[in-house]
């Protein structure tokens, strides 16, 4: 199996990301339900882009890094992936049928969607062997 098809079989599996947006000195970061869209290889997510710290500064500065990780304590099974990646507003409504399908509860709930468009992933697999590193450089 190649990096990518391994990087994003780890993204499908979880639905948490970390996510750090900074703009002119200010950095700030959130922890965010996402749904994967992998046939636009993009994760989608919802949050206010000005009722939070990190939505305003994603809309001055799109360009953000964050995290997804297991929480196992056998550091032997431990996964991680670090990414850099590109945060914007979508207004697709197909985008939006992706997210209610893994987050009906979130029908009523009025936020803004967003899709996280990754320019470099880093997975550290322990289980592939302690330090096991796949990494996919899109740009």
């Amino acid at each position: 199996m190649n990096h990518e098809s391994i990087i994003w079989n780890y993204i499908r599996s979880n639905h948490v990301l970390s996510i750090t947006s900074f703009h002119n000195g200010d950095v700030w970061a959130a922890n965010l339900f996402y749904a994967c869209d992998y046939e636009q290889k993009r994760l989608l997510f919802m949050t206010s882009e000005i009722n939070t710290k990190h939505g305003a500064l994603m809309l001055a500065n799109s360009h953000v890094v964050g995290t997804i990780c297991d929480q196992t304590v056998d550091v032997a099974k431990l996964k991680g992936l670090q990414y850099t990646a590109v945060a914007t507003i979508v207004h697709a409504p197909e985008a939006l049928d992706v997210y209610m399908q893994q987050f009906p509860m979130a029908k009523h709930h009025q936020e803004t969607l967003w899709m996280i468009t990754f320019t470099a992933l880093k997975l550290t697999d322990n289980s592939a062997g302690f330090g096991t590193k796949y990494t996919w450089n899109i740009e």
